[in-house]
């Protein structure tokens, strides 16, 4: 068997129940977005963590709202939005926005991008796109957004990080918790 090693047995897996299936993807470490738009009635916006790059040409992003969001269909309405990667002091800011009632812009600084949407003060980082699909997926809804600005912080670094159901300041924060 030369350099191979053999495995006599596998890990132990179980099937995908609500309770199984939160705590494997819990593993999963993501960042957290607030995906914003501005609509005739004012600004709006929403946490986000399933959200990832997906195509370089065309350069495009995809994230996955609930179907039960009753945000969703507002930011959609509009087309034009933006994505603001949250930076890792901005846990009461992505605590904010998934928020189901009051006011998620309140004692938020934001300026408004060349789209219209609104870009939050202190955020690792925004991207300005408009949503070009979407599709049904389970409970949620897959949507398929092509980027047309972005940029950086340019003295911010660390990213607000989710892991095993928690808020971590930056990825360091999240390694050294699980040690």
């Amino acid at each position: 068997m030369d350099d191979e090693l053999l495995i006599t047995s596998g890990p132990a897996l179980s099937h995908p129940d609500a309770e199984s299936f939160r705590h494997v993807l819990g593993h999963y470490p993501t960042g957290v977005a607030v995906i914003t738009a501005q609509t005739g009635s004012g600004p709006v916006g929403l946490s986000m963590n399933s959200f990832t790059s997906l195509s370089l040409q065309p350069p495009l992003v995809l994230f996955c709202p609930a179907q039960s969001s009753t945000t969703w269909p507002q930011l959609r309405e509009v087309g034009a939005i933006a994505i603001n990667v949250l930076s890792a002091g901005q846990e009461d800011v992505s605590r904010q926005f998934a928020g189901k009632a009051g006011e998620r812009f309140e004692g938020i600084a934001w300026s408004a991008g060349e789209n219209g949407a609104p870009l939050l003060g202190d955020a690792l980082g925004w991207i300005e796109c408009a949503v070009q699909a979407e599709y049904p997926a389970g409970d949620h809804t897959v949507v398929i957004a092509e980027i047309q600005r972005m940029g950086v912080h340019a003295h911010i670094g660390d990213p607000l990080v989710f892991f095993r159901g928690a808020y971590y300041a930056g990825i360091a924060a999240a390694v050294s918790a699980t040690d």
